[in-house]
């Protein structure tokens, strides 16, 4: 038989009756502590500060030295190679800036929607305020999941349990009771109580910690630790061959505003500070993008990490169902009274010191009402123990899992009945009867089953369609839940997962380390698993080399969300989750993270295809400035060549790739797409630009030599010193042009193949032009954007002679032979393995 239900709503929970709860501050109260300044000021922090995007995106140290270059080219009136040099890192700063705060100031708007609310006794009234309106002796009711605010002094406290970790280091809860201290920054596990805020704002515990915590606020993905340590090469490389080059100008007696030229060429070429702010922006773009669908990102590095993710993991409730739980019926036990049976769980429930969305789906199945019998102790519910007790004058009631509750060897019935129930998805608990209190806080052997509990949970109707978009993104998902393992894996497959293999807790905490990480491996389901079992198996998915996203909303979810690379939580969750949460999800459903997954992986692509660019034509240019140098030949080009050049080939694919006009091929990771490539691609362009330059150079010099030895000694077999002398400085200036001007063309049609190649055009398999059309032309519509304003603007670009049909050809061949060099490189495995050995290598994506 069973007891039909009256009301199968849950109803939100409320003060247990026992709790003393003081009436609070009144309104003229709360005005005078405002006016006196004792209020709670907080101040929403969504990635870097204001001063910080100024800060690196003006005060650093590339654009300080660029700028006492450039305060010199201004004391020589040099004005048009100061607008060149300065328009590349005027225009990454200004657009830098402007995105970056744009993009915060986005995101702070929808930060808003998830800031943490508490309630406050009022004038009489309990009230839901944001965190920065308590003021001091504000009177707070706490209850599981709830972060603690501000300090206070806890007023009335049952069975009240605070996880201090995040405070001390201690794992363990800590039992509070009348008189004892709550410090802002720990977290409520279990009962409830009434605190009075004794210290708020600046004099408060997490606020004093923060200069702390600023240390840890930003951590860099992988991408951007490796372009940091990229740039800090740069910079240190920088600082030792910028001298050089300054003494090595006045050592071969060069006008000063030409060294000072040269060294400007050389810190804009040295220095990848744009692609420092293009991974910036791409991040924060990415962010706005991906909170805009609902998914509240909180760290910048998130985006990058969603673009890794391999497996997912999340609990059942909430997020394969509808966290929306109803008792559907009762089954009573060895002939217990329905009517006593309802008895004792309205007085079961309604003396809990708090009522969690299982306890409230009881209480609206039984009905409210109050009994008589006091409470002399609780033992609050938690996912270690799987059940919860309240302890009267002559017997304990007992609710939880039925193979806690129930003893088998005594009720094999009913637990088999419990388990033929999970199978068929249903959420069944045990109830049952002690006599007496507990004298240990564990269950003695005598106890008497009262009845099982059965409740639903409706499956997500847009769950079916979330888990294909997984599974089209390759990512795995399993599922950790506290509930039974029949009735996970009959609701997950319900969902429409694929199951294959299910375990339970206790079944891995016996397993030796090699069981423990095939089972891991192998299963899809994980039931009955406690908070630390949870952590273990985030960590052994980590240990095997899977990039794991972790979904939960609860205190118990909190360790494993710790140690996934990437925490998920609800935004209805517990305070504490969404706390150590690198995404919210203010929908509530899982079903806008696959959105997100993809967006991560487009935004990633976008930094790979960037660093690509940008990588190439620095390194590659210095490696040719520094061959140059030994050669002792004059410097190969000049501030405005470089800039124009920069501007065409690099900034404009650049920004159309960072603003998503464009998409470059796909990249699988960082090292073998990315970094072997620069490595590839730098090591041919710089030699063959060096080796160019070199026998340009000199072949111009010896034509114009000899025409200008003619026309000072015509007819001189063997010339004077004076002649020769003349003839050289005639010479020098003018093959030193032409060798630029020609220089300058191979660059860009260099550029211009790397491009192609970014955007997955290879030009030795002409199928991948007709492939990508759109992108064969925007790299000629560039090529030309970059060669053709020289021609036609010759007195802005200073020392430009425009190359003959003969230095055409020649920069044609050796730009077809960098194409060929760069195709053998890559193609030679084991070389570019010896090259890459003890190369930094970055997270995939």
């Amino acid at each position: 038989m069973t007891i039909p239900a009256t009301n199968t709503q849950p109803r939100d929970a409320a003060p247990a009756p026992h709790v003393h709860t003081p009436p609070g501050l009144t309104s003229a109260e709360v005005a005078e502590r405002v006016a006196r300044g004792e209020v709670n000021q907080y101040k929403i922090q969504v990635g870097r500060t204001y001063w910080e995007i100024v800060r690196d995106n003006i005060f650093n140290v590339f654009n300080v030295v660029l700028a006492i270059l450039g305060a010199v080219m201004i004391i020589f009136r040099d004005y048009t190679n100061l607008l060149f040099a300065s328009f590349s890192v005027v225009l990454n700063s200004t657009v830098g800036l402007i995105q970056e705060i744009a993009a915060k100031r986005a995101l702070e708007r929808l930060a808003a929607m998830s800031i943490q609310q508490v309630k406050v006794w009022r004038d009489g009234k309990l009230v839901t305020l944001p965190i920065d309106a308590i003021v001091k002796d504000d009177v707070i009711p706490v209850e599981p999941g709830d972060r603690i605010a501000v300090d206070g002094e806890v007023l009335s406290a049952d069975a009240l349990e605070m996880d201090e970790a995040l405070l001390t280091g201690e794992s363990d809860a800590v039992l509070k009771e009348v008189g004892d201290t709550l410090c802002s920054g720990s977290f409520v596990v279990a009962g409830s109580g009434v605190m009075r805020a004794t210290h708020v704002g600046a004099e408060s515990t997490v606020n004093k910690l923060s200069a702390t915590a600023k240390a840890y606020r930003h951590p860099l993905t992988p991408t951007q630790k490796q372009i940091n340590g990229l740039v800090q090469i740069a910079v240190v490389v920088m600082l030792l061959f910028g001298p050089m080059t300054v003494i090595a100008g006045y050592a071969t007696r060069l006008p000063t505003i030409e060294v000072v030229r040269n060294a400007v060429v050389l810190v804009t070429s040295m220095v990848p500070q744009g692609l420092v702010l293009v991974t910036t922006i791409s991040l924060s773009i990415g962010a706005l993008i991906i909170s805009r669908n609902r998914t509240l990102v909180q760290r910048i590095n998130a985006v990058e990490s969603m673009a890794n993710v391999t497996t997912l993991c999340f609990d059942k409730t909430g997020t394969l169902t509808q966290n929306m739980l109803a008792v559907t019926r009762v089954i009573p036990l060895n002939g217990a009274d329905e009517d006593a049976i309802k008895g004792d769980l309205r007085l079961y429930v309604g003396s809990l010191s708090h009522q969690n969305k299982t306890a409230a789906a009881v209480a609206g199945y039984v009905g409210q009402g109050q009994s008589g019998a006091p409470k002399v102790n609780e033992i609050p519910f938690n996912s270690a123990r799987k059940w919860g007790a309240v302890a009267f004058a002559e017997q304990t009631l007992v609710m939880g899992a039925p193979e806690r509750v129930l003893d088998a060897a005594h009720s094999g019935d009913a637990v088999r009945t419990a388990a033929d129930l999970a199978a068929q998805g249903q959420r069944v608990l045990a109830f049952c009867r002690v006599p007496g209190a507990l004298g240990d806080g564990s269950l003695p052997a005598e106890r008497q089953p009262i009845a099982l509990i059965v409740m639903s949970d409706n499956v997500r109707p847009e769950i079916g369609q979330t888990i294909d978009a997984f599974r089209k993104l390759n990512v795995a998902l399993k599922v950790i839940s506290g509930d039974n393992l029949e009735t996970v894996t009959s609701i997950a497959s319900s969902a429409g997962m694929e199951i294959s293999g299910g375990v339970t807790g206790d079944q891995l905490e016996r397993m030796d380390h090699d069981d423990f990480r095939n089972a891991v491996a192998d299963s899809s389901v994980f039931a009955r698993i406690e908070p630390q079992t949870k952590r273990k198996i985030i960590a052994e998915l980590r240990a095997q080399g899977q990039y794991v996203a972790m979904v939960g909303d609860g205190v118990n979810d909190v360790p494993a969300l710790k140690e996934a690379n990437l925490a998920v939580a609800m935004n209805d969750g517990a305070q504490i989750a969404k706390d150590v949460a690198d995404l919210v999800l203010l929908d509530n459903s899982m079903a806008t993270l696959p959105l997100a997954f993809e967006k991560g992986k487009t935004i990633t692509q976008k930094i790979f295809g960037t660093v690509r660019l940008f990588l190439v034509k620095n390194f590659y240019t210095v490696l040719a400035f520094i061959f140059i140098g030994f050669m002792a030949l004059p410097f190969s080009t000049t501030p405005i060549l470089i800039s124009w050049l920069t501007f065409g080939i690099v900034n404009i694919p650049g920004g159309l790739i960072t603003f998503g006009v464009i998409r470059p091929a796909y990249m699988r990771d960082y090292a073998h797409d990315v970094l072997r490539y620069v490595l590839a691609a730098v090591i041919v362009g710089g030699l063959i630009m060096a080796g160019l330059y070199a026998l340009l150079f000199l072949a111009q010099y010896d034509v114009f030599y000899h025409a200008a030895l003619t026309e000072i000694a015509p007819g001189v077999v063997t010339p004077d010193m004076v002649a020769t002398a003349q003839a050289d400085a005639r010479a020098y200036e003018p093959a030193r042009d032409v060798a630029r001007s020609a220089l300058f063309v191979f660059m860009a049609l260099y550029g211009t193949l790397v491009f192609w190649n970014t955007m997955g055009i290879d030009v030795f398999q002409p199928k991948t032009f007709a492939a990508r059309p759109g992108m064969a032309v925007l790299g000629a519509v560039t090529l030309l954007i970059t060669i053709l304003p020289p021609y036609f603007l010759p007195d802005l670009f200073l020392g430009w002679v425009a190359p003959t049909l003969v230095l055409w050809l020649l920069t044609f061949f050796a730009a077809a032979l960098g194409a060929v060099a760069l195709k053998l490189l890559l193609e030679d495995g084991r070389l570019m393995g010896m090259l890459l050995r003890r190369a930094p290598v970055g997270q995939g994506g």
